[in-house]
């Protein structure tokens, strides 16, 4: 396992770019996400997505959330939605996890029993460079054991079996806000950092 310091200084770009390097490769990274350490995993690699599955088994009727890299790829995972559109121009990049009817283009990994897919582009500089590099949408799953608070340092359950794990320091523990938009029906799943004015 192969260990790596996120500083303040512009060495950033050189762990993001290692960080993707080993997604690339089929790896599992431990990495600094929105407010709390999560898994990583490039979606569109069968054997990625199955060493992510065995240490983080997906939760009956929820999937991953799928980060990527730029505001504008969110035609090509999902339909249109205005509502949807209005939240990214306001929210993306950043911590905001939008939970929307997937297109056909959708990998199986990322989609939801009910047809859906859960989509951010992370407000991280860091994260976002990394999936940049990844080349491709990229699974994202909290790193706790189901039921116990979310990782805010990246010690602990499941360190030892990521590829990569990449310091962050401690994180502030509020995870991203989570909306499903269907039609033009807005719905807060999970309150966490965005504070959302929804009418």
């Amino acid at each position: 396992m192969e260990r790596l310091v996120l500083d303040a200084g512009g060495k950033w770009r050189d762990v993001a770019k290692r960080a993707a390097s080993v997604l690339r490769a089929g790896g599992v990274a431990l990495l600094p996400a929105e407010g709390v350490y999560g898994l990583h995993a490039c979606a569109e690699d069968p054997v990625a997505v199955e060493r992510l599955l065995r240490l983080k088994p997906r939760e009956e009727k929820k999937g991953f959330i799928g980060l990527i890299a730029e505001p504008r790829e969110l035609e090509r995972w999902t339909e249109p939605n205005p509502r949807a559109e209005v939240l990214v121009r306001k929210h993306w990049p950043g911590a905001l996890t939008l939970v929307l009817p997937a297109s056909a283009s959708v990998p199986e990994a990322m989609r939801n029993p009910d047809g859906t897919v859960a989509l951010r582009c992370p407000g991280s500089p860091f994260l976002c460079a990394t999936v940049a590099g990844a080349g491709g949408i990229v699974l994202s799953t909290s790193a706790n054991r189901p039921g116990e608070p979310a990782m805010i340092t990246p010690e602990g359950f499941l360190e030892e079996y990521a590829d990569l794990v990449v310091d962050g320091g401690t994180l502030s523990g509020m995870p991203s806000t989570v909306v499903s938009i269907v039609a033009d029906r807005v719905l807060v799943l999970r309150q966490g950092s965005v504070l959302l004015g929804i009418s």
